[in-house]
């Protein structure tokens, strides 16, 4: 990944694909592997969660670097394709329908826990927002991994329609890309978050990695809507959490948002699904997490409706972030 898009080295030659969205490296990448007798491997590192799904679904082997090595992630195209060649053996490879930090889940799942402490006190500062942020019937929802030319203005379509607020929490190689969604959703009087540069699994950085990682996408978000301040709201990817990255994010001046309703739209299971899981899990203060990008998005479009009509006629009351940190109890 690179500030202007994506550095493919592949045998015998290195590519950028500047200001696209992840379509063009997965066709580039899929044209490669055609070509090439025996097929390809890719190599991605921990802060890259974009390629390897549409990749695996292109039957296209990804294998994952984890730190030390590269560290802070910030390998080259170069030297992740020098590890796929000289160490493979110390690569993980990933299921093509996994999830990008497959093999990890013990080790994720104790960061998480071990963050809690610390949630709860930047909860009570106004620092962090997540599921139970009030006991009054409200709710948030939210959208992850746009924008996308098709899936997003469709949602903001939906969400017009029934004169509900929402968060997105945008790529920011996406948000290169797709420049334009990015202002309509701003237009839209919605609310922007960041949701990392390249989906980046956050707990693995350093200071330098999460400065990239945050800071360029507060850029091009800005850059966007024309507007020089930086959003103030992220959405770890993941939820991939820990005491040292929270505070971290705080000192950035970003509060973090998190979520206690998965609708898990990305598993496509059929619209009436995901309504009803949804509905099913929501409680006061919830936070619902959905997605408008990274896949086919339209079970979650055709879901939306069902959705904002069943919490309303439940009682629930939709509001945006700024409202639920409102609603927040005071320290």
């Amino acid at each position: 990944m690179t500030r202007e898009g994506y550095r493919i080295a592949a045998p015998g030659a290195v590519e950028v694909l500047e200001r696209c969205g992840v379509e063009g490296p997965v066709a580039r990448l899929t044209e490669l592997a055609a070509r090439t007798p025996g097929g390809l491997t890719v190599v991605i590192d921990s802060a890259n969660g974009l390629l390897d799904a549409p990749l695996g679904a292109a039957g296209i082997p990804v294998l994952r670097a984890d730190p030390p090595v590269p560290a802070d992630g910030g390998a080259t195209a170069e030297e992740l394709a020098e590890l796929g060649r000289t160490r493979a053996a110390t690569l993980t490879a990933l299921p093509s329908a996994g999830w990008t930090m497959s093999g990890r889940e013990e080790e994720i799942a104790a960061a998480d826990l071990a963050s809690a402490p610390v949630e709860r006190r930047l909860a009570r500062c106004g620092r962090l927002v997540t599921g139970g942020f009030s006991t009054e019937p409200l709710v948030t929802l939210t959208f992850d991994d746009g924008p996308h030319p098709e899936y997003t203005p469709q949602v903001l379509d939906v969400l017009r329609r029934h004169d509900a607020p929402a968060a997105f929490f945008c790529i920011g190689l996406q948000a290169l890309a797709r420049p334009d969604v990015v202002r309509r959703i701003a237009d839209a009087g919605q609310t922007l978050g960041s949701h990392t540069w390249s989906h980046a699994y956050l707990p693995d950085l350093g200071p330098a990695g999460l400065a990239r990682q945050l800071g360029r996408t507060g850029e091009v978000l800005a850059e966007a809507c024309g507007d020089d301040r930086p959003t103030r709201w992220l959405r770890p990817p993941y939820g991939g959490r820990s005491p040292e990255l929270l505070r971290a994010v705080d000192a950035l001046g970003l509060i973090t948002v998190l979520w206690d309703v998965d609708a898990k739209d990305w598993s496509r299971p059929g619209p009436a699904t995901i309504a009803e899981r949804v509905l099913d899990q929501v409680r006061p203060g919830s936070v619902i997490l959905m997605h408008d990008g990274g896949g086919d998005r339209s079970q979650t479009v055709a879901a939306l409706p069902a959705v904002i009509t069943g919490l309303r006629e439940r009682g629930y009351r939709l509001v945006g972030l700024d409202e639920a940190l409102a609603a927040a109890p005071a320290a």
